[in-house]
């Protein structure tokens, strides 16, 4: 018992050293990085204050890219980031929890007060397919972005494509396929994804 006591105050003084050292290379003031937490940064990078980045986390940025994240935003173990050559901007007070993927490369921006369950997927590039005579792989992408409101809580597993907006005030349920813009405050479900219950914008 005594070793396993004095182990776990080594983790613990461990762990605050760790979030120390980042925040000095970032000028900021994290408030947890977890273990095995892998930031590959060639290019831009702005971290609020507040930031918790749990264990096991991917960040990508490449030269070129750009990523924002605002103050006291969550993200979960074994999240991946990755910005593939554009921008991804996520607002204040932001949870992306665990085993999210978040694809940057058309674009990609998260309203504050959002809220992303688990194994969530955003792609803001697609595969272009209209020439029969090629073959996928070789006819490139399109990259329209995503675009998302604030106050927009998504259920475990939802995935959203790339060209799609979402306004404010958005409930996503679980394991949906959002692949069309959402303009109107309300409860969206299904594959694809479709309204079934208005809500009140006014809190």
């Amino acid at each position: 018992m005594l070793i396993l006591k004095i182990m776990k105050l080594f983790f613990k003084f461990f762990s605050l050293f760790r979030t120390s050292f980042y925040n000095i290379i970032f000028k900021t003031n994290f408030k947890k990085i977890g273990n095995n937490v892998s930031l590959d940064i060639s290019g831009n990078v702005v971290f609020g204050k507040g930031v918790t980045i749990e264990s096991g986390v991917t960040i990508v940025v490449e030269k070129g890219a750009l990523l924002e994240i605002g103050n006291n935003v969550f993200i979960g173990e074994s999240v991946y980031i990755k910005c593939y050559g554009g921008q991804i901007k996520i607002g204040h007070d932001v949870s992306i929890n665990s085993k999210s993927f978040l694809n940057g490369a058309g674009g990609l921006s998260i309203g504050s007060n959002t809220r992303i369950g688990t194994q969530s997927i955003m792609i803001s590039s697609n595969h272009i397919f209209e020439n029969e005579t090629a073959l996928i792989k070789d006819q490139g992408t399109s990259r329209e972005g995503i675009s998302i409101g604030e106050d927009v809580w998504f259920g475990a597993r939802v995935t959203v494509l790339d060209g799609v907006n979402i306004t404010n005030r958005v409930v996503v349920g679980a394991c949906s396929l959002v692949n069309k813009t959402i303009t109107e405050s309300g409860v969206v479900v299904g594959i694809p994804a479709k309204i079934i219950k208005e809500l009140n914008i006014e809190k």
